[in-house]
């Protein structure tokens, strides 16, 4: 089942995401799950990193947060806010 994963940053911390960032890459590689995207979320400029935004396949929420609470991001303290949801993709529209 698809779930998204919304992490927004808390304000004013693009150092530390930027000083987290090869961690978070390296463990993306050990411990991505299949899913169908995973990327930053971005200022109005597409200049700054704001956040990130995975979807994901996980069995359930639950197994969602267990995942993210493990992220270097989320151990680094560097999101203001996390929100897990179902998802569904509905593409192609027929």
């Amino acid at each position: 089942m698809s779930v998204a994963i919304i992490c927004i940053d808390k304000p004013n911390s693009l150092d530390l995401r930027l000083s987290i960032r090869p961690k978070h890459l390296e463990w993306l590689k050990l411990n991505l799950p299949e899913g169908t995207f995973v990327g930053p979320l971005l200022d109005d400029d597409a200049e700054k990193f704001k956040g990130s935004l995975y979807i994901l396949n996980f069995s359930n929420c639950e197994k969602a947060r267990e995942w993210i609470s493990d992220e270097p991001y989320y151990k680094n303290d560097l999101f203001e806010d996390v929100i897990i949801r179902l998802t569904r993709n509905i593409l192609p529209l027929e």
